[in-house]
C-alpha cells in the first residue's frame, strides 16, 4: 500500500447534466439513469493538496477543460454545449473531494492521454 502524490475529486454529474443529456439528438440512454452515472461518477486526480481549499482553487483553476471533457464524451458538437461558466460547472456537477489517495495495487501507475468516447 502506498500513498501516492496525488489528490483526487469526484465528478458526480446532477440533474442539469442528466436534461442536457436527454435533449441530445441521436444518442441512447435507454441503460442510463441518472442515478447510474452518479453511481459510476468520474474521478479526477490533481497534484497533492494539503486542504480542502488548495484542492477547490486547482478545481476552479481547470474547470472549463474538465467541463468540456465531461460534455466531449457525450457530444463532440460544441455547438450543443452549454456556456462553460464557473456557475454552470457547478450547476451541473458536484464534487466529492480526497486530498490523500493511497494506491492498493502492486502494479506500477499507468498513464494514457485522454480520448473522447467515439459516439459512432
Amino acid at each position: 500500500m502506498f500513498e501516492v502524490n496525488r489528490s483526487v475529486f469526484l465528478l458526480v454529474p446532477l440533474e442539469p447534466f442528466w436534461a442536457w443529456l436527454q435533449n441530445l439528438p441521436d444518442i441512447d440512454l435507454e441503460q442510463l439513469s441518472l442515478e447510474s452515472l452518479q453511481q459510476d461518477a468520474n474521478a479526477y486526480l490533481t497534484s497533492a493538496c494539503e486542504d480542502i481549499d488548495d484542492l477547490w482553487a486547482e478545481i476552479e483553476q481547470r474547470y472549463q477543460d474538465i467541463f468540456a471533457a465531461e460534455l466531449a464524451d457525450w457530444c463532440e458538437d460544441e455547438g450543443l454545449w452549454p456556456t462553460l461558466s464557473l456557475d454552470n460547472f457547478k450547476d451541473w456537477f458536484g464534487v466529492q473531494i480526497s486530498t490523500v489517495v493511497t494506491d492498493l495495487a502492486q502494479e506500477e501507475l499507468m498513464r494514457e492521454a485522454f480520448v473522447p468516447i467515439d459516439l459512432n
